[in-house]
């Protein structure tokens, strides 16, 4: 099975660790997808926030507040301290105003008028996800795939709470192979 390493993994079941997802293989060969602003754009559509424009400056902002989560979710799994510039970059972007839906009027009817996204309101949304995610109670249920060369995190949403893989089809299929392979 081909898998397209630059392809958004959407597994780790929150936007925002769906975002850190975009820096894969952290702990080798540091995967990145988010390469250009035109990927920004493609992952923030595919995460259901908008289509939105991104230029190189969005882009790194996009990199900063991602690694900035990156290390609070370690941080909530009790393998690295807080930082205090983590934590103000992340409630710096939370607090940024999002754009707020409107009444208007089509046809004699009520519809509902969205404001166009920006790549600004694309990470406030991202940044307010993960203060909600990371002092609520799926907190404690945030696992790192067991796959040494993986890296990636999600919720554990298993009834047992003992999922192991970001994803049976592919990290669990490969170390079960692993397994097998392996002589005893």
């Amino acid at each position: 099975m081909a898998v397209d390493l630059l392809a958004f993994p959407f597994i780790g079941g929150r936007t925002t660790l769906d975002f850190v997802a975009t820096l894969g293989k952290r702990s080798t060969a540091k995967l990145e997808r988010m390469r250009t602003p035109e990927d920004l754009a493609r992952w923030a559509e595919l995460a259901g926030l908008g289509t939105i424009s991104a230029d190189e400056a969005d882009l790194e902002a996009a990199r900063l507040l991602r690694e900035a989560l990156y290390r609070l979710v370690l941080s909530t799994l009790g393998r690295a301290p807080a930082r205090p510039a983590d934590v103000g970059m992340v409630n710096k972007w939370a607090a940024q105003d999002a754009p707020a839906p409107a009444l208007a009027i089509r046809s004699r009817a009520l519809r509902r008028n969205d404001p166009a996204p920006t790549a600004s309101a694309v990470l406030a949304a991202t940044a307010r996800d993960g203060v909600e995610l990371l002092t609520g109670p799926e907190a404690a249920s945030i696992r790192e795939c067991e796959d040494p060369a993986c890296t990636l995190l999600f919720v554990d949403t298993s009834r047992s709470h003992r999922r192991r893989w970001c994803s049976m089809n592919v990290c669990g299929a490969r170390n079960k192979m692993r397994t097998l392979r392996t002589p005893n």
